[in-house]
């Protein structure tokens, strides 16, 4: 009897061992990692989160008193990335970078864009950005399997799970139409409101130049400095005013820019942004002019340091051949 109890004992033991190592082995990515955030949450928020059915953990909710985000809303935010130990990975506040030490002149700290259903955003943000409204504010856990973007076989972009911190300051039905209203505004408070010369694109000439206007195919040289509505300055090619704005780069090229003018209505290609093209056409040699357009002219949904779908200002000045060098006025 002993013998044979032994035995079964045996057998149940080795039983129990297989099973446990085959849970373990067939044990998903995301098993393991729920168990690591629920375990995180248990520690240090006491098991008081909300937790939602997609496995968002909500830290902080604010919900706002404005507009409602909807499926295809632009959202304009401030946000903050934290990791599990309360490291900052990520922030567009810049009071928070000059505390941690990353802050830099060169590195723009505006609102940033959101578009919501457009696979740009990760799939936990849109769930959580829909709890709020303008002017809420939502704090939240977002594991891994929730940063895909939405489509069949998008990547993840999270490689653990991380905490965001998301303050909604405008919510606008269209980002197309806001940029218009935006530029509007623009030009009513600083230039006594011209009107635009096509949809989205404005131009001034400060200096008239001498000679015939430029021409599609003409080969010119510029000066010019790069700005965001808000006076932010993105890019010039003046050493002065890259060191007034403490973007200097000694590895850049501070000379007067080359390029041939492009037909922006057919042209398919070219090394500039078509806003410079198209403000050239209405320019002469040595002429001076400022312009400013929707983010059609200039870089449209490409995701740059200083965000999407950004409307531009450029000062522009063509080069004569007595010009070697300028100072943007």
């Amino acid at each position: 009897m002993n013998k044979l109890l032994k035995s079964s004992l045996g057998l149940l033991s080795f039983a129990f061992i297989f099973t446990s190592c085959a849970k373990e082995v067939t044990e998903s990515n995301n098993d393991v990692e729920k168990r690591y955030i629920e375990s995180h949450v248990k520690v240090i928020y006491k098991d008081t989160l909300t937790k939602t059915e997609s496995g968002l953990y909500i830290i902080n909710l604010k919900e706002g008193s404005g507009d409602s985000i909807t499926d295809t809303s632009g959202v304009y935010v401030r946000y903050s990335v934290m990791d599990f130990k309360n490291n900052y990975t990520k922030t567009t506040y810049a009071s928070i970078a000059k505390v941690l030490g990353s802050y830099a002149d060169s590195t723009y700290f505006g609102p940033q864009l959101f578009q919501m259903g457009d696979y740009t955003l990760m799939r936990g943000i849109e769930e959580a950005l829909k709890m709020v409204k303008e002017g809420g504010r939502i704090k939240f856990i977002i594991p891994t399997w929730l940063s895909d973007y939405n489509y069949t076989g998008s990547s993840y972009g999270l490689s653990t799970p991380s905490v965001y911190d998301i303050e909604v300051l405008k919510v606008v039905p269209s980002v197309a139409q806001f940029q218009i209203d935006t530029l509007e505004a623009y030009s009513n408070k600083y230039y006594g409101g011209i009107d635009s010369l096509s949809y989205g694109f404005y131009q001034k000439n400060l200096e008239e130049g001498i000679g015939d206007t430029l021409a599609v195919d003409e080969y010119v040289s510029i000066w010019y400095v790069a700005r965001l509505l808000d006076g932010f300055v993105v890019d010039t090619n003046i050493e002065d005013t890259a060191r007034k704005y403490r973007i200097y780069n000694s590895s850049g090229s501070y000379t007067a820019l080359g390029h041939t003018i492009v037909d922006v209505d057919s042209a398919t290609d070219s090394d500039l942004i078509s806003g410079i093209d198209k403000a050239l056409v209405n320019m002469k040699h040595g002429g001076v002019s400022v312009v400013f357009f929707s983010s059609d002219w200039g870089y449209g949904s490409s995701s740059k340091t200083f965000g999407r779908y950004q409307p531009m200002v450029y000062w522009i000045k063509v080069v004569t051949d007595n010009d070697d060098d300028v100072d943007e006025e």
